[in-house]
């Protein structure tokens, strides 16, 4: 029987990033980094080149140029989780070798349920994100070509207008823009829910790791009738404490490692996203089609998720560094020898300093953050709506 290891929950991710030529599962695959080069030139650096040049060819009224400055930005977030992934392959692969080890697998039952029950969320938040990618790329992409078919409406790209172009190139060749467009907006999607969700699991198994730490200690103890000779007792307690104290030490290396991978990515999404929140609203305040309206809350609410998900796991994995003061003050201590007390108190003042996970070290990626984000975004909004309010008087 072949046991299963922890990262293969990530399984499904890498998946689709190799189908997608950003994670080789044979790195020595010569055939396959011809692909990757190939595949993120001509859906990367073109793709994004073009929407560049688009924007700088956009008319401007801010009506237009809301929607292509919120795609450039997206783009921003998309292409640095793209490297992310490429420039942080080695530590990806250790953080998944820290993940493998005994101690993260749990040894009693109650502890592989804890972990066995956050990696089931996971898989469930994973399915729950291409569930919703795939709607709104669907929405995005299919639904005008059968509301064409039905009604003989005008369709238009579903990205950008390429402004740079001719209309009557675009018309000529639209087929080939649409499919392209489509092509590159659904390898994108695929790209942020892939390494969306490898973000969230990778922040969700040190918040299990913690709550398994956390139950062991408060149950840390020994029943009477297992042995009743004082010095038996303290030594079977040295030894497991050690035990718990190398788990510690596994989940800060292991935390240590993912602030490495995401660091700088968590700091432009939510530099990004909190400017896309300020675009979007300001966007609602002008009167639009019903259709542009519900573009605008859907992408709204996909921008809040995307940082509210990571801010609520540091904030859970604070949380859970913290109680561990607390579970270790409820362990058997008072009867064990001083040696014993001696590396008990160590642990504690160690723990007083909490696990934080943060945006390039400028910012913990905590619920505070962002309720920080949607206040400063909702300000900005208020003061745009009286401004536009006085002018109109």
């Amino acid at each position: 029987m072949v046991e299963c290891k922890l990262s293969d929950c990530f399984k499904i991710n890498f998946t689709h990033l190799n189908i997608f030529g950003i994670w080789s599962i044979y790195s020595s695959s010569k055939f396959y980094k011809y692909y990757l080069v190939i595949f993120l030139f001509i859906n990367m650096f073109i793709y994004n080149a073009l929407l560049i040049l688009n924007l700088l060819f956009t008319p401007r009224k801010i009506d237009l140029l809301i929607r292509e400055v919120i795609f450039l930005f997206t783009e921003v977030v998309v292409t640095c989780k793209v490297f992310m992934v490429i420039l942080m392959r080695k530590k990806l692969l250790y953080a998944f070798e820290i993940l493998d080890c005994e101690a993260f697998k749990g040894e009693d039952d109650v502890s592989r349920q804890i972990v066995e029950r956050y990696v089931a969320k996971y898989k469930t938040y994973w399915k729950m994100s291409a569930i919703l990618g795939n709607f709104s790329y669907s929405s995005q992409v299919f639904l005008p070509i059968f509301v064409h078919l039905i009604f003989n409406t005008t369709m238009e790209l579903p990205i950008c207008k390429y402004y740079f172009l001719d209309t009557k190139i675009i018309r000529r060749y639209f087929v080939f823009w649409y499919i392209y467009q489509s092509f590159g907006m659904y390898s994108h999607m695929q790209y942020n829910v892939n390494i969306d969700t490898l973000i969230a699991g990778l922040l969700i198994i040190p918040v299990a790791q913690l709550k398994v730490l956390n139950g062991k200690f408060k149950n840390f103890k020994l029943n009477e009738n297992f042995t009743k000779n004082i010095k038996e007792r303290d030594a079977l307690q040295k030894v497991r404490l050690y035990q718990y104290l190398q788990h510690y030490e596994l989940i800060i290396e292991y935390c240590s490692t993912v602030q490495d991978i995401i660091g700088i990515t968590m700091f432009v999404q939510f530099a990004m996203s909190s400017v896309i929140i300020c675009v979007v609203l300001c966007g609602l305040l002008l009167p639009s089609s019903i259709e542009t309206m519900m573009f605008m809350v859907t992408y709204l609410i996909v921008m809040v998720l995307q940082i509210f998900v990571p801010a609520l796991l540091g904030t859970l994995l604070s949380h859970e560094s913290q109680e561990l003061i607390f579970a270790a003050y409820c362990s058997e201590w008072i009867p064990r020898s001083k040696k014993y007390k001696r590396s008990l108190n160590l642990f504690m003042e160690r723990t007083k300093r909490n696990i934080v996970i943060t945006g390039w070290n400028l910012f913990p990626l905590s619920l505070e953050s962002f309720t920080s984000i949607i206040k400063t975004a909702y300000s900005f909004f208020t003061l745009v709506r009286n401004v536009q309010a006085r002018e109109l008087d």
